[in-house]
């Protein structure tokens, strides 16, 4: 493994990735409004933190929420993409093959003994750099006035874990307010 040329490879900006996952929020969010589908929450799944190729965007609506605010486990639902009911797992072909080619290049420069199934410093930067690109992505999404007026609550969401991406997207892409709820929730 040549480490000096790995590490330059993950220095290098992602700006194609973040360029398609903006343009696949941008076609899903007008697919939804074209359909007439309101919603108050976005997320994108990029998978497993190891395996990091396919984005599956889900949408939640007011009415979709399976408590009332009252609740005290509303947030929890308001929050928790599990809980969300609309899957989009088409319409980020672009996105999901710049996500592979970037897993193919890191794979052909980076090895690591057989049966070591621990993710390594260069697998987690390899990780986070993909994470952030499309958290990137999404601000970008954001920034181009896809959501028009509204505001949802976005996040990238990695099931059944507590990455830490999630709670910094949900920073990055939230008013205080709504990251201050979210955290509150689930912590950090």
């Amino acid at each position: 493994m040549n480490v000096p040329t790995l590490q330059k490879w993950l220095a290098e900006p992602r700006t194609a990735l973040i360029t398609a996952v903006a343009d696949g929020v941008r076609s899903h969010v007008g697919t939804l409004r074209s359909r007439g589908i309101e919603f108050y929450g976005y997320a994108l799944l990029p998978g497993e933190p190891y395996d990091i190729q396919s984005l599956v965007a889900v949408t939640n609506a007011e009415a979709d929420i399976k408590v009332p605010p009252s609740d005290s486990q509303y947030n929890y639902y308001r929050y928790c993409v599990e809980e969300w009911v609309r899957w989009e797992y088409e319409g980020f072909a672009a996105a999901n093959a710049l996500l592979v080619e970037a897993d193919e290049v890191f794979r052909s420069m980076h090895s690591k003994p057989d049966g070591d199934f621990r993710l390594d410093e260069f697998e987690i930067a390899h990780v986070n750099i993909l994470l952030d690109s499309i958290v990137q992505g999404l601000q970008a999404a954001k920034a181009s006035g896809v959501f028009g007026g509204s505001k949802p609550f976005l996040v990238v969401w990695i099931s059944d874990s507590n990455h830490k991406i999630m709670t910094e997207s949900v920073r990055r892409l939230n008013p205080t307010e709504v990251a201050t709820d979210f955290a509150r929730e689930f912590g950090s």
